[in-house]
């Protein structure tokens, strides 16, 4: 789906950006792979290679404004353009202030998500969405999660996070639609093989809090194979009619919103 094209992955060495950085490359995209590891990023791109795909590394921390621009301009020179980008920013729960109640949460940890995922996923996709303005087209993929529209108790600077990236993604893409520039989103749901997941669990256990998921329609939670072909297919000339759109991954999980 991604022959010839040239594709940004900021923060590709967590699980889903690495997945991501994977099913682009071996679509045919050349990947450019970025994180704040580089350890991590040439392990990333030597399972590329060897799987017979194409992918270059650099230490780049996506919430950075300087080092984001100067990168972008890097990639557009060596490779000429940049027809796809998507950023997997996060950190561990611990470190973004969920999960926690509400009424004891201080208003800073309840901005940390913002200030991070939101935050990074804004500057790179504008950073970006300058250079596909120029080019004339150009894919952008933010990521989302079911949390947009799922009641979760204790998770609530998340939560506003999820609801304010797919708010970003349909205000960009009317800004950089014009010029061909399509912005789409993945609101993904629950996937077992994520730290993130294992560790939110524990946490709201540790509050004394049980959460109850909505029963799958295919009665199994996604993967993040599942997630990674998404955001390849949208950044694929295969929807090159869909923008200001949110697809749910969520094994119709929540089949309303």
């Amino acid at each position: 789906m991604l022959a010839g094209k040239t594709a940004l992955i900021f923060a590709a060495t967590g699980g889903i950006g690495s997945e991501v950085a994977r099913t682009f490359a071996r679509e045919g995209a050349h990947v450019y792979i970025s994180g704040r590891n580089p350890a991590a990023l040439e392990t990333l791109v030597g399972q590329i290679r060897q799987a017979g795909g194409q992918a270059t590394a650099e230490a780049v921390d996506a919430t950075d404004p300087t080092a984001v621009q100067a990168y972008v301009a890097q990639v557009a020179a060596a490779a000429g353009r940049i027809d796809a980008t998507f950023n997997a920013i996060g950190l561990p729960p611990s470190e973004l202030g969920y999960p926690a109640l509400s009424t004891e949460q201080s208003l800073d940890d309840f901005f940390k998500p913002l200030h991070v995922i939101l935050g990074s996923t804004f500057l790179t996709s504008r950073v970006v969405g300058t250079q596909m303005v120029k080019q004339g087209s150009g894919s952008i993929v933010t990521l989302s999660a079911t949390l947009s529209v799922w009641t979760g108790a204790y998770m609530a600077g998340i939560s506003a996070t999820c609801a304010a990236i797919e708010g970003l993604t349909r205000s960009l893409a009317g800004e950089f639609g014009p010029a061909g520039v399509r912005v789409n989103c993945v609101r993904g749901n629950a996937m077992l093989e994520t730290r993130t997941i294992a560790e939110t669990g524990a946490g709201l256990v540790a509050l004394g809090y049980q959460p109850s998921m909505s029963p799958t329609l295919l009665g199994r939670p996604i993967t993040i194979g599942e997630t990674a072909a998404t955001a390849a297919f949208l950044a694929s000339d295969a929807a090159s009619g869909i923008t200001a759109q949110v697809l749910t991954v969520a094994a119709g999980a929540f089949p309303v919103g």
